[in-house]
Order: C-alpha cells, then structure tokens, then sequence
C-alpha cells in the first residue's frame, strides 16, 4: 500500500506496467488516467510492484504504464497528488498539462459485468485482474486522445499548403514545417502501434480468458479499434500529402539548383566570348 512513509525500493527491470494497493471503497470507485510525459522510466519505481503479486483490499489501486500513464483507480484528489509528485523524476518530457480520462467502477457480484456509454464499468469482483484490465483500456484511450489531438494539429499545419498549391498553383512551403508535420506522423504510429500496442490484447488474456469477453466490452465501449484505424487513416493522409509537399520542395531546389549551374556555364561562355573578342 502508498502511503507517506518507509518507502521501498523494488527492483523489477523494465516492465510496461506496475501497480500499486491504495486504500478503496470496497464496491465502487472512480477511475482517472493521467498522460503524464513520453514515458514512464519503470525500472526501480518505489513502492510499486509488478500487477501480480498486489494484494488489493476493495476498489483502490494505481497502475503506471511504460508509456507515460498513470491510472488511478479509488484515489483521492491528495493521493493523486502525492503519487505524480512521487513519479516526476521518471517522467520522460513531461506534458505541460496532462491529457485526462475519467471512468467509474462499480461492484455487482450477482449482475453481469457491463461498460455503459457514460464511462460507468460493472465488474463482479474488485480483483487485481479485472482493475488492471480496466486500467489498461483507460490508459490506451487516453494515449489514443492526446495522438487524436496531435494529429488534428498536423491536419491544420498541412491543409493551408494544399489550399494555397490548389488555388494558386504554387505554394510557400517552409521544408521545417514539412519535416515537422512527417515527424508528428512518426511519433504518433510509434506510441500507437508501439508502445501502447493499442491494437493488441492485453497479456494477461493468455493467462485469464475468462476476462476475454469483459476485455471486448472494454474495448468496444471506448472505440479503441475504431479510433485507432481512424487515426492510422489519417496518418497515411498526412504521411502522404507531408512527403509530397517534400517532394515540390525538393523539386524547386533541384530547379533552383540547376539554374545556377545554367547561369554560371551561361556567364563563363560570355566572359570567354569578350575575351576572344579583345582578342
């Protein structure tokens, strides 16, 4: 369990995620995912241990995932607190202000376990499996957020120079702003595809699958098969558009180029043609 005292320190090499035991209601909690930075540096993390060996006592944990969330399931504005302050030297470029999603969980032994359009997940059980399952989609979706604003960015970055290479037949495209926006397409497929391999199932449903339908429920609720195809759509559209813009750019500067050769083989053969005629 967190608290403000002794703290351990555990040795647990890299792992993508690590939990914590937090004090917790015993049959419901809110659930809360903070996109702290890039990455979570989860080697020796204190007094967080690998998901398996928790011992939970009702609806309270905290999950860090390797890329850049924390997960706060049943905690309290203070321990939310304590817990970032707790993690700031781990955090790989810090966000500003972190990207935030919000869930609720409710217990309900005798009713079958549901995700409802408003964020309201019923499990049968407050078990480790389970809240860390939920964790885990939590923090994919909140990953998924931030990307689905980056990509958004780089949309209004590109379409002006498309607009203006379209009405005007030409366009003034500074080879940085291409660079930036064909670098915001890397970055994005790399968290997704990568880091949060938002398009895979958990591990832990080779070991439970039983949960394997709660995990399809989880999933569908917050769109992260939908919103993930989605997002990889529109970064082929910008990749695309980004190297052709790189391309033009290219071009001209091989024009450009190519000119000065022209004008400087143009303006020896003149000075050869005075010299011949002082001559």
């Amino acid at each position: 369990m967190v608290d403000g005292g002794s703290l351990r320190t555990v040795s647990v090499g890299i792992r993508e995620v690590l939990g914590a035991a937090l004090p917790g209601e015993p049959s419901r909690g809110d659930v809360r995912a903070l996109l702290l930075g890039t990455r979570v540096d989860t080697r020796n993390l204190r007094d967080f241990v690998e998901p398996e060996t928790l011992d939970l006592s009702g609806v309270g944990a905290a999950f860090v995932f390797r890329y850049g969330v924390l997960v706060l399931i049943g905690a309290s504005a203070e321990t939310e607190r304590r817990l970032i302050a707790h993690l700031s030297d781990h955090i790989i470029e810090p966000l500003a202000t972190p990207e935030t999603e919000t869930a609720w969980i409710e217990i309900c032994a005798d009713r079958e376990e549901s995700v409802s359009a408003d964020g309201h997940i019923r499990l049968k059980e407050a078990s480790r499996e389970r809240l860390l399952l939920t964790a885990t989609v939590v923090a994919r979706s909140v990953v998924l957020a931030r990307d689905e604003g980056r990509i958004a960015e780089a949309f209004d970055r590109v379409e002006p120079l498309i607009n203006e290479l379209r009405i005007h037949g030409r366009a003034v495209m500074p080879i940085r702003r291409v660079m930036q926006s064909i670098g915001d397409v890397l970055a994005a497929q790399h968290r997704v595809v990568g880091r949060a391999q938002i398009m895979e199932k958990p591990d832990l449903l080779w070991d439970h699958p039983e949960l394997d339908r709660l995990y399809g429920r989880l999933e569908a609720e917050f769109e992260l098969g939908d919103r993930a195809r989605a997002m990889e759509r529109k970064l082929e559209v910008i990749g695309d558009a980004a190297e052709w813009l790189l391309d033009l750019v290219q071009d001209k500067r091989s024009l450009r180029l190519e000119l000065a050769v022209i004008g400087l083989i143009a303006f020896e053969v003149v000075l050869n043609i005075y010299e011949l005629w002082r001559h």
